[in-house]
């Protein structure tokens, strides 16, 4: 598997890159479908791929949470942001917690799975851990209709004298397999030392029908619905499967 270096040993840059309040309107979009999907309530809500628990963050203020990530380092992130909320350590293609739950969230993390068999996979690993009538949220990055290369997206963050420039490069290389890749930049200024680091991301990438496609096999009524994406005009989409 791919060594993605921001999930390991540069996980302690991810709170400055992509602070947690930069994810405040988008979890409020995500309440209000798992909301209209499965009415009133404090529902439970398994986040698979939770990262450092920015977005969960957000959600435990109306849903009971649970998390899993693969990254024992993102894991950690988010543990000591959502300190009262349950973590376990795993892949979500392959992952058996034997509990089951209202909903389950798959954010930018479906973005790792590479070939139809890995979203097969994780889809199936979701239904296995709903309940009847339970919700599926994932928010994929881009679908092959959208997705646009090459391209660059960069800003500068700062937080407590550590000054973080971030460049990403992504591009389709192979617009005949399933993936993109991205190289990832990191200009670091610690109180006026400053390093470089260079790590790479593969993506998959599949039209907007096969997510459908393999959501219904996977025993989901399948939905699109859209919020207002990031700056660069990555994320906004969201895929809904209620377990049929």
């Amino acid at each position: 598997m791919e060594h993605h270096r921001l999930y390991h040993e540069l996980a302690h840059l991810w709170p400055i890159l992509s602070p947690p309040e930069e994810y405040a309107v988008e979890a409020w979009h995500l309440k209000e479908i798992l909301q209209e999907k499965l009415g009133p309530g404090r529902h439970s809500v398994l986040d698979m791929g939770c990262g450092g628990g920015h977005v969960l963050s957000h959600l435990s203020q109306w849903f009971n949470l649970t998390a899993l990530d693969l990254s024992p380092e993102m894991l950690s992130l988010s543990q000591n942001l959502n300190p009262a909320v349950p973590h376990h350590l795993g892949d979500m293609r392959e992952v058996r917690l034997g509990i089951t739950f209202d909903a389950i969230l798959v954010h930018d993390a479906i973005d790792y799975m590479l070939t139809e068999d890995d979203l097969s996979a994780a889809f199936q690993s979701a239904r296995m851990h709903l309940r009847p009538g339970g919700v599926l949220l994932l928010a994929p990055d881009h679908y092959r209709e959208t997705f646009v290369g090459p391209s660059v997206l960069h800003w500068v963050h700062e937080k407590e004298g550590l000054t973080v420039t971030f460049i990403e490069h992504a591009d389709d290389l192979n617009p005949s397999d399933t993936q993109t890749e991205s190289v990832f930049f990191y200009i670091i200024n610690d109180h006026g030392v400053r390093t470089i680091e260079e790590d790479h991301h593969t993506h998959g990438l599949f039209p907007k029908e096969t997510w459908l496609r393999l959501l219904r096999e996977c025993g989901f009524t399948p939905e699109e619905r859209n919020y207002p994406p990031y700056a660069g005009g990555y994320g906004g989409n969201v895929l809904v499967g209620v377990v049929s």
